[in-house]
């Protein structure tokens, strides 16, 4: 009876992550497998590429910013601003309802801006409308104090801040979702921001995994040149539950084992 108690419990905990799985889909590449499979988006970083386990997770992806790609290092025909902006991008395909989403990790140093300014963000490209649109999350510790945010193009300037409050030394799960008619912005699973002006996208068509090079630029006004690494990492479950099918799974889940159930929801320019 035991055995079988323990059998069915595992089966509807089958069941019910199937059924969350189905709310969204993840559309982000694995990183693991970086940089096959990337091409340069503006300029290439000093590195792009599986560094291996860190801080706790596998197969994070390091993007690395060196003052030797600063801008009065780089070649003739790159030294503007635009080539600040550096990284890698490749094709993806997620219409309404597909999430693109990638943990940060935040170091605590990044808090502090006089050891150097740092911007790193996840892009979504969107297709489908008259002109390119984009999804644009990540850090920035340029320009005032260290913050999150994100980019509405309809907004006075562009970037918006987000008022959570960062956790330092650990992971923050960032997504954007395409419902269709809006664009939504998550940190850890919750709602932070929400874009209703998409310009006839109808879904994704590229990621953009993207850092910046403060080093050299004497446009950027008090910038403070440093080598850094982002650090990303692949989302740890990409699903966004819903209360209800949570509700549900835990009522199924208490009527088979008598076991009390606690959800954790995951989801897992210029400068």
């Amino acid at each position: 009876m035991r055995k079988m108690k323990i059998s069915l419990l595992v089966s509807m905990a089958s069941l019910t992550m199937a059924a969350l799985s189905a709310h969204s889909a993840p559309v982000m590449p694995f990183f693991g497998d970086a940089p096959t499979g990337w091409v340069t988006d503006r300029y290439d970083p000093n590195s792009f590429q599986n560094v291996g386990p860190y801080q706790g997770r596998n197969d994070v992806l390091g993007i690395g910013i060196s003052q030797a790609d600063g801008l009065n290092n780089r070649p003739s025909g790159f030294q503007s601003t635009f080539y600040n902006t550096q990284g890698k991008k490749q094709a993806i395909s997620g219409g309404a309802g597909s999430v693109l989403s990638a943990a940060l990790y935040i170091p605590g140093a990044w808090a502090n801006p006089s050891n150097g300014h740092v911007r790193t963000d996840m892009w979504g490209a969107m297709s489908g409308g008259p002109s390119l649109d984009y999804t644009i999350f990540g850090f920035t510790n340029y320009g005032g104090a260290a913050r999150l945010r994100d980019w509405d193009d309809e907004t006075p300037l562009g970037w918006v801040d987000i008022l959570t409050a960062i956790v330092y030394d650990a992971w923050t799960d960032f997504a954007v979702e395409f419902t269709g008619s809006t664009y939504e912005y998550r940190l850890n699973g919750d709602l932070v921001y929400t874009d209703a002006t998409i310009n006839g996208s109808t879904g994704f068509s590229e990621t953009i995994m993207q850092a910046y090079n403060f080093c050299g630029d004497s446009s950027l006004q008090g910038a403070v040149c440093s080598n850094y690494t982002a650090q990303w990492s692949n989302s740890v479950g990409a699903e966004v539950p819903t209360p209800g099918s949570l509700s549900l799974a835990a009522l199924a889940m208490l009527a088979l084992g008598g076991t009390s159930i606690r959800g954790r929801r995951t989801l897992t320019a210029t400068a």
